[in-house]
C-alpha cells in the first residue's frame, strides 16, 4: 500500500523515528514536506482566514495542518491507488503494522476512510456492523473521533473532500472523522480494532520531547490526566459556539433513531 508521510522539514528527528519504524516493519514510504506554520506570511494567513467558511479562527500551526493533509488528499486524488494511508510523524506504530500497511486486500469494498489510530477518548461506533481484518476488527464509526495521525483514505474519498473543503480550513480530525455537519460524516468510515497507531502525546508515561504535538498542547504532561484535561476544556470551549449546539441537536435527534451503537476507548495494540 502507498503510504505518505507528512513531515516538516525542520523536523529530522521525527523523519528519522519514522523511517525507524517504518524500516523495522519492512515498509517505504513518501515524505511529504509539511506546509509549516512558522513559515506561513501575515498576508497569507490573512487570506486563508478571509476565505474560510469553518467560522473559527485557527492557529497557523493549525492551517498547516490543514494544507498538509490536503497536499496528501491531491496526491490521492490524483494518483492510481485506491486506498492510500496517510501518515503524521508523531505517532508510535504497532508491532504488526507491516501485515496491515503492506497491502490493502483486507480493506472492504466501499470503505472510504479507515482510522488508524486511537486518541485514548471514547468513540461511538455500531456493533452490529464490524468486518474481521485479518487479526482486528473494523467498526463503522458514528461519531466524532479525534485524531489525524492516521488514517487510510480511498481515492473517490480524495476527490469528494478536496471539492467539498476548498475553503474550509477546520480541524482535520473534524473534517475527516467528525458528527455532521463535518465533510467526513457521510463518508463510509470504519476504526480499526484496536489501533494500528497512537500520538506520543496520547501515551501515559515519559513523553519523547522531538515528538511534542505543534497544535497547542505544549500543556500535556507526562501522564493521561493532562490529557483528558486539554480534551475537557476543549470541548467546554467548544460548546459555546451555536454550530456545536446545532450539531448537538442533530446528534440528540440521530440518536433516537439511529442503530445500536456502543461507546468505548480504542486500545492502542503495540
Amino acid at each position: 500500500m502507498r503510504i505518505l508521510l507528512i513531515n516538516p522539514d525542520r523536523y529530522t528527528g521525527r523523519l528519522r523515528w519514522m523511517e525507524s519504524q517504518f524500516s523495522q516493519r519492512g515498509l517505504a514510504f513518501e515524505r511529504i514536506s509539511a506546509c509549516d506554520g512558522n513559515t506561513l506570511t501575515e498576508d497569507e494567513i490573512l487570506r486563508i482566514k478571509r476565505t474560510c467558511v469553518s467560522g473559527l479562527d485557527r492557529k497557523p500551526n493549525e492551517l498547516a495542518c490543514n494544507i498538509s493533509h490536503k497536499t496528501c488528499w491531491r496526491k490521492v486524488a490524483d494518483g492510481d491507488d485506491d486506498h492510500v494511508c496517510i501518515f503524521e510523524d508523531d505517532v508510535h506504530l504497532s508491532g504488526d503494522a507491516g501485515k496491515f500497511l503492506s497491502s490493502s486486500s483486507w480493506i472492504p469494498q466501499g470503505a472510504d476512510l479507515i482510522k488508524l489510530e486511537t486518541f485514548n477518548k471514547e468513540a461511538e461506533f455500531y456493533h452490529r456492523q464490524p468486518v474481521e481484518a485479518q487479526d482486528r476488527t473494523l467498526y463503522p464509526l458514528r461519531g466524532l473521533h479525534q485524531g489525524s495521525a492516521g488514517y487510510i483514505i480511498s481515492k473517490t474519498a480524495a476527490k469528494r473532500l478536496l471539492d467539498e473543503t476548498r475553503n474550509d480550513y477546520g480541524g482535520v480530525s473534524y473534517l475527516l472523522f467528525g458528527p455532521k455537519p463535518a465533510r467526513g460524516a457521510d463518508l463510509y468510515t470504519y476504526q480499526l480494532y484496536p489501533a494500528l497507531c497512537i500520538q506520543d502525546m496520547r501515551l501515559s508515561g515519559d513523553k519523547n520531547p522531538q515528538l511534542a504535538s505543534l497544535l497547542g498542547h505544549e500543556e500535556l504532561t507526562n501522564s493521561t490526566e493532562g490529557a483528558q484535561a486539554l480534551a475537557e476544556r476543549a470541548k467546554r470551549h467548544s460548546r459555546g459556539a451555536w454550530s456545536q449546539i446545532r450539531r448537538d441537536m442533530k446528534e440528540h435527534a440521530r440518536r433516537l433513531f439511529d442503530k445500536p451503537f456502543r461507546n468505548e476507548i480504542v486500545p492502542f495494540q503495540e
